[in-house]
């Protein structure tokens, strides 16, 4: 039977979307605390009687034993947080924390906890144990991430991907080693049961975490990781009913805090929960993340037909600091949300494409959306004339005259960049052709002549460079 048809109630599509609304609104405001994941700054894991002191930070770390002792520098004020205080009045096995002197705090957890400890203006220093492992986690209210941290991308919200399951409790939780984000560190974990569903017209089945009195938890993997997707995510479900039955709403599958920062020390799925297909439902991989090299400048690339040396300038993408997501649309590959992006480029072959008309629209409308919010964009071959397109649609133009149409005599491969572009100082005196509607227009045919190479393919490429160079400059904060 299908799972779809077991649901004995289903509510109405406009109920179960704003009900997903509100589910995602509350996900984005929680990420969003001031010391949430998104504040992390960086970890550092303590050795037994070294001295770690951060930069810039308000004293020095020294590990004993399962206790780390503080020292607050000269001329510094740190004080306990707020967590930290209410374990001060009621210390347990779990975490106690105590101050020695009026320079100096003590404090330990238990393996598997973490305890908000110091607090110094807008900076949290957060103590863990993991497995033994003794590490402090910095926190700052004001981290780059946190600060630009606009949205999480979905997949469509369908209720297809709504079914119902049969939970099987374990008659005594199973206690398993398994591996986490961090390499190396592995962690308890106690298993309470399986759950056993359909979709996609097989049966599957996975191994939950948590309690059937408090919520369960299942964290697998499946065919989008990796692609579409982090390396693993997470579906809360909940408590099941008199009949040990569940609901696996995977449109509320989301990203652990790996998935954003290097800092976190997430526990991985249990290596049998697997599922066998695509799972193209929830949270789609994060568009905005921390590396231990910064916050990343995410950029989508869209390529309406395949793109001679359009390889290269991707490599050259990376090489300034910009994040790609290279989507081949005339492969099939389907856009993804803009949620996040810093900049949008497209190209196109020679020849043009051979897009349906309804993929035609669809990048005319995504274009029109990108604009609207000012962010950069970039048209180049054939592409460029979608630009041209987008900048002429009612929404932008509000009744204005607009140039109509893309120049003539730009060369082979003609540039069309938006009017934030067009009207920035690093790409002024490149535009031959500003179109009444802000595009400008630049032509590589030109820009090569002008520049200083033995030959032309060495022009080329000379020319391409700088104008990755002065992209990356616009649209990347640490570049």
């Amino acid at each position: 039977m299908n799972s779809k048809a077991i649901i004995e109630t289903r509510t109405s599509v406009d109920q179960y979307t704003a009900e997903w609304h509100e589910w995602h609104d509350a996900r984005l405001s929680a990420l969003a605390t001031p010391f949430g994941w998104l504040s992390l700054t960086g970890l550092t894991w303590l050795d037994e009687g070294e001295t770690t002191a951060w930069e810039g930070g308000p004293g020095t770390f020294v590990r004993d034993g399962e206790w780390v002792h503080f020292t607050l520098a000269p001329g510094t004020s740190a004080g306990p947080g707020k967590d930290a205080l209410e374990i001060m009045g009621r210390p347990g096995p779990a975490a106690e924390v105590r101050v020695d002197s009026d320079d100096r705090m003590s404090a330990r957890v238990a393996p598997g906890e973490s305890l908000n400890w110091i607090l110094v203006g807008h900076v949290l220093y957060e103590l863990l144990n993991r497995d033994g492992s003794i590490g402090l986690r910095r926190h700052d209210s004001k981290a780059p991430l946190l600060s630009r941290f606009i949205d999480v991308p979905t997949f469509p919200v369908s209720q297809d991907w709504v079914v119902r399951a049969a939970f099987t409790p374990y008659p005594q939780p199973e206690p398993r080693r398994i591996a986490s984000a961090v390499p190396g560190i592995e962690l308890d974990e106690q298993l309470s049961g399986e759950v056993e569903f359909e979709l996609a017209g097989h049966t599957h089945r996975l191994r939950t975490t948590g309690c059937p009195g408090s919520g369960l938890t299942v964290r697998f993997h499946d065919y989008t990781n990796g692609v579409t997707t982090a390396t693993w995510r997470t579906l809360n479900i909940g408590l099941p009913d008199a009949g040990n039955s569940v609901i696996l709403d995977f449109n509320r599958v989301y990203n652990d805090p790996f998935a954003f920062t290097p800092y976190a020390t997430c526990p991985a799925p249990v290596p049998e929960n697997i599922l066998p297909l695509a799972v193209e439902a929830g949270e789609r991989r994060p568009t905005q993340t921390l590396s231990e090299a910064g916050i990343n400048t995410p950029v989508l690339v869209i390529e309406t037909s395949p793109t001679p040396g359009v390889e290269s300038i991707l490599a050259r993408f990376d090489e300034n600091g910009l994040e790609v997501t290279h989507v081949q649309v005339a492969e099939g590959e389907v856009l993804p949300p803009l949620a996040g992006f810093a900049a949008v480029v497209l190209f196109g072959g020679f020849e043009g494409d051979d897009l349906s008309a309804e993929r035609r629209a669809e990048i005319t409308e995504l274009l029109i959306d990108v604009m609207a919010t000012r962010l950069p964009v970039v048209g180049g071959g054939s592409a460029a004339q979608y630009l041209t397109h987008a900048a002429a649609h009612d929404t932008l133009t509000a009744g204005r005259l607009t140039f109509e149409g893309m120049p003539a005599d730009l060369g082979r491969l003609p540039l069309a960049v938006s009017a934030d572009i067009a009207d920035d100082g690093l790409f002024r005196a490149n535009i031959s052709t500003l179109g009444s509607d802000g595009i400008g227009y630049i032509e590589i045919d030109k820009l090569a002549d002008e520049a200083p190479a033995a030959t032309r393919n060495e022009s080329f490429t000379i020319t391409w460079r700088d104008l990755v160079e002065r992209f990356a400059r616009l649209v990347h904060p640490n570049f």
